[in-house]
């Protein structure tokens, strides 16, 4: 079980380290770490779980020892990176990327958790005990990002493959399994103490805003307002909105306007206001203009800082959101150039942007904390329509509210919203968490690394050791109680009842059933063929040779005669107790089958991928061969799909602009908004290709078949226009003008473009011809907007 106990010595100064009082909570955590543990610690957002991390810094460097630092998101890599250098120095902290390695050596070094993920493979990022020496802490920060569908399984991987002689510091938002969550880092990496703690040190207040109005959204004893419930009703649906015209733009049922005036009014400002679309974002900014919301000396220093801003980025110098910037407002979503957000994020945090309309990624994103978050409605579009928030996402938005220092309370406003009940509402503000799940997922990169690095026994070890077989264990306890239990009562009944010498009664029923068959088929025959009697009379032949089964019948007959449970007195009881016997049986066979099924869910998976591999001579025995060890090096959706795209000649009659346009196709995800059909078109060459890649992607996709593995593969040329021009030498503004997809997914798709070739370029054993042209394609694209700046 992991531990909770408590120790009562600090060996740092805390006061000197931190100049406010520390909570109780960080107090446990710092001890906990102290004592040798590592820790999980969950509590709400803006609570204040850095100040452990930071104490793990110190730690480290007290001691000569070093701290990884690692993140979710790039943007919060920049962001750590900089606070920790504000108050190091450069020269202790340094940064690692998967391009880009600065100060790698120092004793403080900050990472995404991919990053150190595939540190522990080794691969391209070197050898891993050179890689981790002198490493004594490792920041995981954000670690609820185990929920996240896509990149969930880094964190899994990260906790189970990192040594066990560093100690892990887990920082998360409140999760429902937190106890879960410590317990299985306990058994899988090593002594851990959980830290929870609910406190605010900014209380959240919630409101509900309709008809131009504010209104508590809570009893003061919990539950709904029972005002709202009678001023509001219930919600409506949908269907019985048949006149479309009524409904307001982009689903805003609240002007904006209306909210930010009733906003400043109360001094409520400066606001997050969370909407779930990024048209929806785009519209309310446009409808909230012209509310007063800067003072004169807000709107002298935010001018000059835009002034400063336009002139380091002349290409944004028109860009049609500044009118809007100047207000004192802005949007935020991942269609925005990246350079335009972290300017709006700066902005902000200076406090000279009073609004920023964001979807929800902003909740997960960087540290950008307001006075009150605006939450647009409680539900949103998924995979399957629309579904009412979870929990934890409206947790997470909700967060957001409240500064610490700064406010004395948090303000969440919820709006009102025709096709949504205030019920709902006040549900979701006082819900618990949702809980944690696995997303651990077995892929080829995976199968090809461990079997690097360690036996195939070793493998299977590890892989077992994934949190989502832990809660699949965790499940399964029931079932093993239930199968202890069957296999005692069974153990009971089967003593014997015979009062004289011990019987057989399933092999005497078997006889009797066997009789009884037989029987029956002897007579079904004889009745055939007396129907069919020769002409002129007489018997049918057929019947002389039935005699044969009478004989057969009649020896059977007396062997279960013989037998003693013929004529046993308690055969009746015996019978019952015999059929239970054979229920048990029965299901102790199915939990069986059950149990191995589960318990190897993930091992079958591993075992199928290898198996392809050795199709494709990626493996021999159970080690990688070079080819293996190249693709090793690959970090993708397939990675044995994007190495056999290097290998199959398809690269080499490409040049440079071709290339990059293919590879964004290896690298693309679905059109936003059915955008596919406007696309810029590439050239024949490319098209040539493409018709190439994806004969390759159904052949692996069949294999995959006939193993029983499902393993996406997605081509995405929707962009792959646009990285040609851009390769070609195309400007921003001549892209931008080029198609209609957001400047910010074109940037991404640039930037995952340039990432992959890197790949390529560093993967050992990659073909001189692949290389060279990978190089090419780099410096092509790695200009101006594209270029990342850390």
């Amino acid at each position: 079980m992991f531990r909770k106990t408590r120790v009562t010595y600090l060996q740092v100064d805390v006061e000197h380290l931190f100049p406010f009082k520390l909570d109780e909570f960080q107090l446990e955590a710092i001890r906990h770490l102290e004592a040798g543990r590592s820790v999980v610690v969950c509590s709400p957002t803006g609570s204040g779980k850095t100040v452990v991390a930071e104490y793990a810094v110190e730690m480290a460097l007290m001691s000569n020892k070093r701290c990884y630092y690692t993140t979710p998101l790039k943007a919060l890599s920049n962001q750590k990176l900089y606070d920790l250098r504000q108050k190091y120095g450069e020269d202790k902290v340094g940064l690692l990327t998967g391009d880009l390695s600065i100060n790698r050596d120092a004793p403080i070094v900050v990472m995404t958790t991919e990053v150190f993920r595939n540190m522990l493979y080794g691969t391209i990022l070197g050898d891993v005990k050179k890689n981790l020496r002198d490493v004594a802490f490792v920041v995981l920060d954000e670690c609820h990002y185990m929920n996240d569908p896509q990149r969930g399984t880094v964190w899994e991987e990260s906790i189970i493959y990192a040594p066990k002689d560093i100690q892990l510091v887990a920082l998360s938002a409140t999760v429902a399994n937190a106890e879960e969550l410590t317990e299985w880092i306990d058994e899988t990496h090593g002594p851990t103490a959980l830290v929870v703690s609910d406190f605010r040190p900014v209380p959240l207040r919630f409101h509900y805003f309709g008809e131009r109005k504010l209104y508590p959204l809570i009893n003061p004893g919990g539950g709904v307002n029972t005002f709202l419930k009678q001023r509001f009703g219930k919600k409506k649906f949908h269907k019985q909105d048949k006149d479309k015209k009524r409904r307001p733009m982009g689903g805003l049922y609240t002007h904006p306007g209306d909210v930010l005036a009733n906003l400043s009014a109360r001094n409520m400002l400066p606001a997050i206001y969370f909407l779930f679309s990024r048209r929806g974002c785009e519209e309310a900014m446009k409808m909230a203009r012209g509310i007063p919301l800067l003072h004169k000396e807000e709107q002298r220093e935010l001018k000059m800082l835009i002034e400063q801003f336009t002139k380091d980025n002349p290409n944004l110098a028109n860009h049609p959101h500044l009118p809007y910037l100047m207000e004192g407002m802005s949007v935020h979503h991942a269609g925005m150039l990246p350079s335009w957000k972290g300017m709006v994020e700066k902005l902000f945090q200076k406090g000279l942007l009073k609004v920023v309309f964001a979807t929800e990624t902003l909740a997960a994103g960087i540290n950008m904390p307001a006075r009150s978050t605006v939450i647009s409605c409680i539900q949103k579009r998924g995979d399957e329509g629309h579904r009412e928030l979870r929990a934890s996402e409206f947790l997470q938005m909700s967060g957001r509210a409240g500064r610490r220092g700064m406010d004395e309370v948090g303000h969440v406003v919820v709006l009102h919203n025709l096709f949504e009940s205030v019920e709902d509402a006040a549900k979701l503000a006082q819900a618990p968490p949702d809980p944690l799940s696995s997303r651990f997922t077995p892929s080829y990169g995976m199968v090809l690394n461990l079997l690097e690095r360690h036996t195939i026994d070793d493998a299977r070890d590890l892989i077992e050791r994934s949190f989502g077989q832990f809660l699949i264990n965790r499940t399964l306890a029931p079932v093993y109680d239930q199968k202890m239990a069957l296999e005692l009562e069974k153990q009971k009944i089967l003593e014997p009842l015979c009062p004289g010498e011990i019987g057989d009664l399933p092999l005497y029923a078997k006889r009797l059933e066997t009789i009884r068959v037989k029987h029956k088929q002897l007579k079904t025959t004889e009745k055939t063929l007396k129907q069919h009697t020769p002409k002129g009379g007489g018997l049918h032949p057929g019947l002389a040779e039935l005699e044969g089964t009478r004989e057969e019948i009649h020896s059977i007959l007396q062997e279960a005669y013989a037998m003693p449970c013929h004529g046993c007195p308690v055969q009746k009881p015996c019978s019952k107790q015999t059929e239970r016997t054979m229920q048990i049986d029965k299901r102790i066979k199915e939990i069986d089958k059950r149990v191995a099924r589960e318990t190897n869910f993930y091992w079958r998976t591993f075992e199928a991928l290898a198996n392809i591999l050795r199709t494709f001579g990626y493996i021999d025995g159970d080690k990688p061969t070079k080819l293996g060890n190249m693709a090793a090096a690959i970090r993708g959706q397939n990675e044995l799909f994007l190495t056999e795209m290097a290998m199959s000649n398809i690269f080499n009659h490409l040049n440079g602009p071709e290339l990059a346009a293919l590879i964004t196709a290896l690298v693309g995800e679905e059109a936003r908004g059915g955008h596919d059909s406007m696309r810029i078109k590439v050239s024949p060459q490319v098209e040539f290709a493409l018709e190439n890649a994806h004969k390759l992607q159904r052949k692996i996709l069949r294999l995959q078949k006939e193993f029983d593995v499902e393993m996406p593969i997605e081509l995405g040329p929707h962009q792959s226009g646009l990285t040609e021009m851009w390769a070609q030498g195309a400007s921003w503004h001549q892209i931008r003008n080029a198609t209609p997809f957001d400047e910010g997914d074109v940037v991404r798709s640039l930037r995952r473009t340039l990432d992959l070739t890197r790949q390529y370029i560093r993967a050992a054993g990659m073909p001189e011809t692949v290389v060279d042209r990978c190089r090419t394609v780099e410096m092509l694209l790695n200009r101006d907007e594209v270029s990342e700046d850390f």
